[in-house]
């Protein structure tokens, strides 16, 4: 299996968009939520590589890309939009999660003459209150990295504040080691929390959009409503949607094989032909 490809790209502010690459075909990208990252979606990319050529980005204040003290929906359509053009890329799929999701539907009404298809997992254009991710971030920024040894001793450190280990685990891939083998966050914390009431923040509205488009839910997850669907529908009237049985919030890493399944029936269905 040949390792992704990282591609870093200049942005706005002089600075870098990591991005990870694999597959061929029909151009994809996945979108990450709050506080993830490009690699969080690489089982995912895998499994469709032999069929579409995928991009994983780290959007701003994640992952491996730049820091910025500007955080926003139409920011970071448009640093998608300015690395598709330094790429050439004409138009894509676009998948978003989350807050990726968030992304990529305000993508979508900005830029709607560049995509094929849209995908969004497990989110709506509505406001949500992210008092536990305020929860989460406070826990980030008290805990002191320059006392723990072991990634053992962050998890135990992090159990009080965060007790679910999934959770946890999500949110210690945001911990590298630095050249000196230090602990270090690679997530800007001051500027994402400075930044949480616009992640939560609605969608501006806009006139419909005939952009084939689908929302993933999972069963579990209360963050999409059957009312939802009604105000997605206004803004994207050829939408179509899909309740993944079993899944929570994470629905590509809960149910993947139904996840991938829905997934590649609908990419397959809007494929640009030439």
């Amino acid at each position: 299996m040949k390792s992704p490809k990282v591609i870093i790209s200049n942005s706005p502010l002089e600075a870098s968009w990591h991005v990870l690459e694999t597959g061929q075909g029909p151009d994809v990208v996945i979108l990450h939520g709050v506080f993830g990252s490009g690699d969080n979606w690489m089982t995912i990319a895998r499994r469709l590589e032999q069929q579409f050529r995928v991009f994983l980005p780290d959007q701003r204040n994640h992952g491996k890309s730049f820091h910025s003290d500007e955080f926003g929906y139409d920011l970071l359509a448009e640093d998608l939009g300015r690395w598709m053009g330094q790429r050439g890329l004409i138009k894509i799929h676009l998948v978003g999660h989350s807050m990726g999701g968030k992304a990529a539907m305000r993508f979508a009404a900005l830029f709607p003459s560049r995509l094929q298809s849209l995908t969004v997992v497990d989110i709506a254009p509505k406001a949500y209150t992210l008092d536990q991710h305020a929860r989460m971030l406070a826990a980030m920024q008290a805990l002191d990295l320059t006392v723990w040894q072991s990634r053992g001793d962050l998890d135990a450190a992090l159990r009080i504040e965060i007790p679910d280990l999934s959770t946890r685990m999500f949110i210690l891939k945001n911990i590298e080691r630095d050249e000196q083998g230090r602990f270090r966050w690679r997530i800007a914390l001051e500027p994402l929390s400075r930044s949480l009431a616009s992640i939560g923040a609605s969608l501006p509205s806009h006139a419909p959009l005939a952009i084939p488009a689908m929302l993933v839910r999972g069963q579990n997850s209360n963050y999409v409503t059957e009312e939802d669907f009604i105000s997605i529908r206004e803004r994207f009237p050829r939408s179509e949607f899909h309740t993944i049985p079993g899944a929570g919030h994470w629905v590509h890493a809960d149910a993947p094989d139904l996840f991938l399944q829905v997934l590649t029936h609908f990419l397959d269905q809007h494929q640009r032909r030439y």
